[in-house]
């Protein structure tokens, strides 16, 4: 691993994609309709590439791949918050696209054939627990809603938990997609009712 490339981020991770609730490639790998098609949105609460604070910053990424994620063949969208600075937006982009090495990013980023980005835009984002959300206004949108008890009407709590270390998170809040759209030239979709987690990550290059 390079000393250039010492980096952590502690986010709020919102995930959202086509899949039913539960998510098929989290467990059997392959994604419930043939494709996957997915929005992400993410917070740093507390960051750092090299010496280089990244505390408080947002990034989104829109992706799609034809067959399941490990198939490859993917495209990725990368969208930075226009508050980074240029040298935060570098960093971030080094990170995110993989080249600056480090789980879970470093894998995903040889299952892209196609990356677009970084693009500077306005992120609006919301973390709460239940209705976590972000949008970058005509290009994406997400809401998550909690999983409601049909007979109670209750919130149900739902959580996913991967106690020996998930790809991506250790333990997700489960909810569904009030809203899921994106409108870009190179990618588009709408995904209603389908799956949404909500979850704290802790990503270091080491």
């Amino acid at each position: 691993m390079s000393a250039d490339n010492n980096w952590s981020l502690n986010m709020h991770q919102i995930e959202t994609c086509n899949c039913n609730h539960g998510c098929g490639c989290q467990f059997a790998g392959f994604p419930d309709f043939g494709s996957c098609e997915a929005l992400l949105g993410f917070k740093v609460n507390q960051g750092h590439h090299n010496e280089l604070k990244l505390d408080g910053l947002k990034v989104a990424i829109a992706v799609k791949w034809p067959g399941a994620i490990h198939e490859g063949n993917g495209t990725c969208i990368l969208f930075i918050d226009s508050s980074a600075s240029e040298e935060q937006v570098t960093a971030l982009a080094t990170i995110f696209s993989g080249a600056a090495g480090g789980m879970p990013l470093e894998a995903l980023a040889t299952t892209f054939t196609t990356v677009i980005g970084p693009v500077i835009v306005d992120i609006n984002m919301d973390t709460s627990e239940d209705n976590a959300s972000f949008n970058v206004e005509g290009v994406m949108q997400v809401q998550q809603k909690p999983l409601i008890n049909p007979v109670t009407g209750e919130n149900q709590h739902v959580h996913i938990s991967f106690p020996d270390n998930g790809f991506m998170w250790n333990d997700g809040r489960i909810g569904t997609t009030e809203t899921m759209w994106l409108k870009h030239d190179a990618l588009s979709f709408n995904h209603a009712g389908k799956f949404a987690a909500k979850a704290n990550v802790q990503w270091p290059n080491g």
